[in-house]
């Protein structure tokens, strides 16, 4: 073994132990302040006289300010760097979960979740742009997918400790959904603050790197991104036409309403045909999280072996259009549970293959925004989501409706997937689809 590549490996495993287990741990967070208004609402939603639809409305209020403020936060997050950056993320949307216990009306928790999303504007696609500037492209997918066992590792606690919280906590005579809010909040100031003080912006600042591993990382990330044509010329109107990025982002759109969908609405969703207590759905909830999470690993590792995106990530969404198929359309509790799994599991697995894409074409300025923009396009879908879904739950028939509409914008999403011009393998030596 050459001394380059004992340096380059020691390099990037110090690097991986040093930021993964951070980053995972404020993912979690991050997902279980964004997710906690679907289990408040088992209650909530009563006491302050909120209807389906205008559920589905709190939701998309959310998601339209973090579209909106989200290209705009990952451009900062590249200027000022993500230690600083990312803590402030964290200390602000902390501060606006914990002040939305306080609502006492809808127009207080619509406010509340619209400043949510602006606060929280730019964190996921500013932590793939930071692991882009210190992992290599051979070992960054695996990296991005360590990272992002975070989502359903943050249900699986999401799950029990929310509805836990919500049949339980009643202290000073306030409801347990302001609990919940009040509670989950304070993790992210606090991990905010964490942030600022522990995160290195680029390998050329970390003193906890080695001098040979440190030159050795600088020298590895530079000869990337050189050899990338989003590296160079970079002007900003060039980072809003690329079309590949245009393209991802549209399929991320119409995904968005599966993501958004399935965590607001799966607490409801699940105690309508199972009839059990709020703490009992969150105890049901952690089976699709489980099953997701290993599916995850496996699927990551999968198409990192094949070295293949594009079919991976195909087959993920058939999944996820079956399972919700399922749950919509079989009259029976079990079958709808296992529709439920099948379908958390899709959406799940689609993540890793997806956002391993980006990064074989996208490098400097234009990655921290073109991550930004394929983000955004979610967070539009699921703007969109959250009026269609509710408005479609609140003409009748239960979810089934809500469900069809869901499907129809999945089979959008996997045939302009199959539509991606390269027909075999996005790897990672220098092929690039349109």
């Amino acid at each position: 073994m050459s001394q380059a590549g004992t340096i380059g490996e020691r390099a990037v495993g110090r690097v991986k132990w040093h930021l993964v287990p951070l980053l995972f741990v404020l993912y979690i967070i991050n997902w279980m302040d964004r997710v906690n208004l679907g289990y408040a609402a088992l209650t909530m939603n009563k006491e302050l006289a909120i209807s389906s639809a205008a559920l589905g409305a709190l939701g998309a209020s959310f998601f339209i300010s973090y579209f909106i403020f989200e290209v705009p936060s990952n451009m900062l997050l590249n200027r000022y760097g993500a230690r600083k950056w990312l803590a402030r993320i964290m200390v602000s949307w902390g501060i606006v979960t914990i002040l939305t216990g306080f609502a006492q009306n809808y127009w207080h928790v619509y406010i509340a979740r619209f400043l949510l999303g602006m606060m929280e504007a730019g964190f996921f696609p500013g932590v793939v742009f930071y692991i882009s500037l210190w992992i290599p492209q051979k070992q960054r997918a695996r990296v991005i997918a360590a990272f992002m066992l975070a989502l359903p590792a943050s249900n699986i606690i999401a799950a029990p400790a929310s509805t836990w919280i919500l049949d339980n906590i009643h202290y000073f005579g306030l409801s347990g959904w302001r609990w919940l809010f009040v509670l989950e909040g304070l993790p992210a100031v606090l991990f905010g603050v964490i942030t600022f003080f522990y995160l290195t912006d680029r390998p050329s600042e970390a003193k906890w790197l080695t001098e040979g591993e440190r030159n050795w990382l600088v020298n590895e990330i530079k000869k990337e991104d050189e050899a990338k044509e989003g590296a160079r010329h970079v002007r900003l109107k060039d980072m809003f036409s690329n079309m590949r990025t245009w393209r991802l982002g549209i399929i991320y759109l119409f995904l968005g309403m599966v993501g958004a969908g399935l965590p607001l609405w799966l607490p409801t969703i699940v105690k309508e045909f199972s009839k059990v207590s709020n703490t009992s759905v969150g105890l049901l909830l952690l089976i699709p999280y489980v099953v997701s999470a290993i599916a995850m690993v496996f699927w990551g590792w999968h198409s990192d072996k094949k070295m293949e995106r594009k079919y991976h990530a195909a087959i993920a969404i058939v999944c996820g259009a079956v399972g919700l198929f399922m749950a919509a359309t079989v009259p029976n509790v079990t079958l709808e549970m296992i529709g439920v799994v099948v379908a958390v599991t899709g959406y799940t697995a689609l993540l890793p293959p997806f956002w391993s894409i980006p990064g074989l074409y996208l490098a400097g300025a234009s990655a921290a925004v073109g991550y930004a923009i394929i983000n955004s396009c979610l967070s539009l879908g699921a703007f969109m989501a959250g009026y269609i879904s509710g408005y479609l739950r609140g003409i009748g028939n239960g979810a089934v409706l809500s469900y069809f509409g869901i499907c129809y914008m999945i089979a959008l999403a996997l045939l302009l997937t199959l539509s991606l011009k390269q027909a075999g393998k996005l790897s990672f030596k220098g092929k690039r689809g349109s």
